[in-house]
C-alpha cells in the first residue's frame, strides 16, 4: 500500500469526525449569509450528529491504527465517540429551548459545542502523547468558552474564570508529566512508552516514577472532578448555562475516562500497583465528600454537581478492578449515568425557562401544574439514586460494586507478577471490600437528597414560583419543544436501558473491554488473569 493509499484509508476511517467537522463549518458560516434563517443551525447540527452516530456503528468491528499510530479506531474509540455524539445531540435539543438567552451569538454556541464533541471523539482514539494533548486542550478551551457564554450573567463569568485558571494549572501539570515520560522513553507512542515503562515496574521503583504517576493522576482527576481536584465543579455547574452544564457532566467526563483507560491501562499498566492505591483513595474521598456535601445544597444544579463527584467515585471502582469485568461495568455505568443526568438537566431547563429559578424549594408542588415534567424528572433522579424505578441505575451500581470486589485480587496478582521480591500490604488488604462497603454506605445520603427533590415536586402545597405557572402548557410546537423532546428521549432510554437493552449494552461494553485484552496487558508487563 502506497503512502497515498494509506492516507486515504485513514481519512475514510475518520468519516464520523468529518461529519461533525462539516457541521462546525456550516454553523460558523450559515448565520453570516442567511441571518434570517437561524433556525437551520441546530437542525443541521442534529442531522450531522445523527449521521456521525450511524457512521460509528459501521466501525464497530474495526481494529486499526492510522497516521503512523497517532489514532486508533477500535471498539473503545467507537463506544466513547458514540457517548460524545449522543450526549451532544441531546444537548443540542436542550439548547433549542435555551438559545434565546444567547442573543445574537446562537450559531457560535453550536460551533463551539460541536468542536468540543469532535475533540472528545479524537481524544477517544488518541494513542500518541501529542494527539492526546492537542485533543484534551481543544476540549478544555471549548469548555471554558461555553461556560462563559451567558455574557451578562456574573455567575457565568465567574465560573468561566475559575474554570480557566484551574484548567491552566492542570495543563501545566499534565505537560510536566508528559515531558518526563518523553524524556525517559524518547517516544510519544503509547506502545513504545508502555514497553519502556515496564522497566520501572521492577523492584521498588524510582522517585521519577511516582512523580509521573502523581502529575498524571492530578490532570485526570481534574477532568473527572474527583476530590480534591473538584473545587471548580460546583461553581461551574451552577454558573454555566444549563446545556453547557449538561455537556460537562457527561461529554467532558467521557473524555476524562477514556484518557484514564488509555493511559493508565495501556501505558502505565505495568505500574498498576503504584497508581492503584492513589486512585483508590481518590475514589473513597470522592464518594464520601460528594454525597455528604450534596445533602446541604439548595440549588438543583449545584446538588447535581456534587452528586456527579460521588458518581465518578463509583465509576473508579471499575477502573481499579483492572480486568475486563471492571471495564465492562464502568462503561455500562457511564452510559446509564449519562442518560439519567442529561434527563435531569433537561427537566431543569424546562423548569428554569418558566420560573427563572433552579432552587429545589421552588419546585414544590410541580406535579399539580406540570405532571409529566415532574414524573419524568423524578424517574431520572430516582435512577441516579440507584433505585429500581426502572432498574437502570440500580443495575449500573450492582455491576460496578460487583466488579469492585475484585480489586483486591487484581492487587494480589500485580504483586505476584511484578513484585515477587518484596512483600506488600496491598496484596492481602481487602481494599475492594472496603471501597464497596463505603460505596454502599454513601449511597444512603444519595437516596435522601435525590428523593428530597422528588418529594418536593409531589407535595400538595405549591411554591410561589409554581403557583404562578399557567394551568396548562403545550410544549410541542413551542420554543420549548427541544428540551421537552430531550427529556422524553432520556426517560425512554432509561426505561429501555433498565429492561430490554441491558444485555445489548453489557455486550457492547464487554466488546469494548476486550480492546484492553489479556494479550495487550501481558505485553506491558501485567501477568494476571484478565479474563
Amino acid at each position: 500500500m502506497t503512502n497515498l493509499d494509506s492516507y486515504l484509508s485513514g481519512v475514510a476511517l475518520l468519516a464520523p469526525q468529518i461529519l461533525v467537522i462539516a457541521a462546525i463549518l456550516f454553523t460558523s458560516c450559515w448565520d453570516l449569509f442567511f441571518p434570517k434563517h437561524k433556525q437551520m443551525t441546530p437542525i443541521v447540527s442534529i442531522v450531522c450528529l445523527a449521521l456521525s452516530f450511524f457512521a460509528l456503528t459501521r466501525q464497530w468491528s474495526l481494529n486499526a491504527q492510522i497516521f503512523g499510530g497517532l489514532f486508533s479506531v477500535d471498539t473503545l474509540t467507537v463506544i466513547f465517540s458514540m457517548i460524545a455524539v449522543a450526549s451532544g445531540l441531546i444537548v443540542v435539543l436542550m439548547t433549542m429551548g435555551y438559545e434565546h438567552h444567547f442573543g445574537k451569538n446562537r450559531s457560535e454556541f453550536y460551533t463551539i459545542l460541536l468542536t468540543a464533541i469532535v475533540a472528545v471523539m479524537f481524544l477517544a482514539g488518541s494513542t500518541d502523547l501529542i494527539m492526546l494533548f492537542v485533543s484534551l486542550e481543544t476540549l478544555s478551551i471549548c469548555c471554558v468558552l461555553l461556560t462563559s457564554f451567558a455574557k451578562r450573567d456574573k455567575k457565568s463569568g465567574e465560573a468561566s474564570l475559575k474554570y480557566l485558571l484551574s484548567t491552566a494549572a492542570t495543563t501545566a501539570t499534565l505537560l510536566y508529566a508528559l515531558s518526563f515520560i518523553y524524556g525517559f522513553t524518547g517516544s510519544t507512542s503509547f506502545d513504545i512508552i508502555a514497553q519502556k515503562l515496564q522497566l520501572m515496574s521492577i523492584g521498588t521503583g524510582s522517585l521519577i516514577k511516582y512523580l509521573i504517576i502523581a502529575l498524571t493522576l492530578s490532570a485526570i482527576g481534574f477532568k473527572l472532578s474527583v476530590v480534591p481536584f473538584h473545587m471548580w465543579t460546583p461553581d461551574v455547574f451552577e454558573g454555566a448555562p444549563t446545556p453547557v452544564t449538561a455537556f460537562l457532566s457527561i461529554g467532558s467526563k467521557a473524555g476524562g475516562f477514556v484518557v484514564a483507560l488509555r493511559f493508565l491501562y495501556e501505558v502505565m499498566g505495568s505500574v498498576y500497583r503504584d497508581w492503584m492505591v492513589l486512585v483508590a483513595i481518590l475514589a473513597l474521598v470522592s464518594m464520601v465528600a460528594g454525597n455528604l456535601i450534596a445533602l446541604a445544597q439548595s440549588s438543583f444544579k449545584r446538588m447535581l454537581a456534587y452528586s456527579s463527584i460521588a458518581h465518578v467515585g463509583y465509576m473508579l471502582l471499575g477502573l481499579l478492578a483492572f480486568n475486563a469485568e471492571g471495564v465492562q461495568s464502568m462503561l455500562f455505568y457511564i452510559i446509564v449515568y449519562g442518560i439519567m443526568n442529561l434527563g435531569a438537566f433537561a427537566g431543569a431547563i424546562l423548569f428554569f425557562n418558566e420560573t427563572g429559578s433552579d432552587r429545589i424549594e421552588d419546585m414544590a408542588g410541580l406535579i399539580k401544574k406540570r405532571p409529566w415534567l415532574a414524573i419524568m424528572t423524578s424517574i431520572c433522579l430516582l435512577n441516579l439514586a440507584g433505585l429500581p424505578v426502572p432498574p437502570a441505575g440500580f443495575l449500573a451500581k450492582l455491576f460496578i460494586f460487583k466488579a469492585g470486589l475484585g480489586i483486591s485480587e487484581s492487587a494480589t496478582l500485580a504483586d505476584s507478577a511484578n513484585y515477587v521480591a518484596q512483600t506488600t500490604m496491598w496484596g492481602s488488604f481487602p481494599i475492594g471490600w472496603v471501597l464497596v462497603i463505603c460505596a454502599l454506605i454513601t449511597s444512603i445520603p444519595a437516596i435522601y437528597y435525590y428523593s428530597k427533590v422528588v418529594i418536593y415536586m409531589i407535595v400538595p402545597e405549591p411554591s410561589e414560583k409554581v403557583a404562578q405557572l399557567a394551568e396548562h402548557r403545550k410544549f410541542v410546537g413551542s420554543p420549548q419543544e427541544g428540551p421537552w423532546a430531550a427529556l422524553w428521549l432520556c426517560t425512554i432510554a432509561i426505561t429501555l436501558a433498565g429492561t430490554f437493552l441491558v444485555n445489548p449494552l453489557m455486550n457492547a461494553s464487554q466488546k469494548a473491554a476486550t480492546t484492553m485484552g489479556a494479550e495487550q496487558k501481558r505485553e506491558i508487563g501485567y501477568q494476571g488473569n484478565f479474563n
